[in-house]
């Protein structure tokens, strides 16, 4: 199933930056189509296969494995529902996809809590990162009722929703990833990640909850939060220059975009800021969260885990080539991605067409590897 998630994730941010550029469909279909359908289901099935590697325990049953597909269900009510004009209809929709979401995140958190209750020795600390993350898309999914039960504050808790996904969801589960993730890729252990993974906690959660609250009511509130979440990203990225630096401007491999997605993630922090301010456009931002931090962070563990999850078992020469044709010009089309959402973001929406060079070389690449995948099973 994670192959396909993968695959779908992809295929859905390729349609939303095609979108963006020769359609003006409204910005919260097209961020429920990216979040809803393609990253939430994803990052369900990266959790569910992760966990049970965290805490040295046995692979999680088909009915975890599952949740995924009732969160890919629960986006697709969702994305539904923004597309609707009739409002009953919307909001049933939108209750319904809610409802299916729940499940599968309160479903998958609770079976997370039990897993590291029965952890052989002490958890990896970034199992703390993930139920954080969990923690936070519960949060998001609870303001969607919240939303015509308290319409008054509708333009709040759609903040406090989108900020609690963004950032808490998915900026969580990335960082408590790419901790471990990055130094797999480049084949070299990384020491004081799990010091790093304990001791930063307290500071992206703080910064998230700061921030999805500051963005309603307080800029100032805002900024505490954003420079908290900073803490993690920045320690991670000085880290990251001083040990793996031979391995994050390669012109190919997973390291460049998994190190470029980091970049990103700050770059669109401090773009964040600039809204909060009163300076930037927030949907410009929301735009840029595309190309610039998720088809990094998505495809550069894609290049690293996919050929684990399409060949299980044993490691030979079969997965380190897969490996190394999925991550062919990572170092072109990376930086193309940041660059152009960053420039989106920043206010220059000229810059989707850079993004767009960046996903055609991408998916060039990714056909590529696959047909040689094929090739190589008959």
């Amino acid at each position: 199933m994670l192959p396909l998630l993968a695959a779908n994730a992809v295929v859905i941010m390729a349609i939303a930056l095609a979108l963006g550029l020769f359609a003006a469909l409204p910005s919260a279909l097209v961020a429920h189509l990216v979040l809803a359908m393609g990253i939430m289901p994803l990052i369900l099935a990266a959790m569910a296969y992760f966990v049970p590697v965290l805490t040295r325990s046995d692979g999680a049953p088909r009915s975890v494995e599952g949740l995924a597909l009732l969160a890919w269900l629960g986006g697709l009510a969702m994305v539904a529902s923004v597309a609707v004009h009739m409002e009953a209809l919307a909001v049933a929709l939108a209750l319904v996809g809610a409802l299916l979401a729940v499940k599968a995140a309160a479903s998958l958190l609770l079976w997370t809590i039990l897993r590291a209750r029965r952890s052989l020795g002490a958890p990896h600390p970034g199992l703390a990162w993930y139920v954080a993350a969990l923690g936070f898309l519960l949060a998001a999914l609870v303001t969607v009722p919240l939303l015509w039960v308290w319409p008054e504050q509708r333009v709040v808790l759609r903040l406090i929703h989108l900020h609690a996904n963004l950032l808490g969801f998915v900026g969580l589960t990335a960082i408590g990833t790419l901790q471990v993730l990055l130094p797999t890729a480049a084949n070299r252990w990384d020491k004081h990640a799990a010091t790093r993974l304990k001791q930063d906690l307290g500071f992206g959660i703080c910064g998230v909850a700061m921030m999805a609250i500051g963005a309603g009511f307080s800029s100032l509130l805002a900024g505490i939060g954003a420079a908290l979440f900073l803490v993690p990203l920045l320690r991670m990225g000085t880290r990251w220059s001083m040990d793996y630096a031979d391995h994050l401007g390669r012109l190919h491999g997973a390291s460049t975009a998994l190190g470029l997605s980091c970049f990103g993630l700050v770059g669109l922090i401090f773009a964040g800021l600039g809204h909060a301010f009163g300076y930037l456009n927030g949907s410009d931002a929301l735009t840029g969260f595309v190309p610039a931090f998720l088809l990094p962070l998505v495809s550069g563990a894609a290049m690293q885990l996919l050929p684990v999850w399409l060949r299980p078992g044993r490691q030979d020469g079969w997965h380190e080539k897969l490996r190394s044709t999925l991550g062919r010009y990572s170092g072109l089309h990376a930086p193309l991605l940041v660059a152009g959402g960053l420039a989106v973001a920043f206010g220059y929406p000229q810059g989707l067409w850079l993004a767009a060079v960046g996903v055609l070389v991408l998916l060039a690449v990714v056909v590529n590897a696959l047909s040689k995948f094929c090739r190589s099973d008959k």
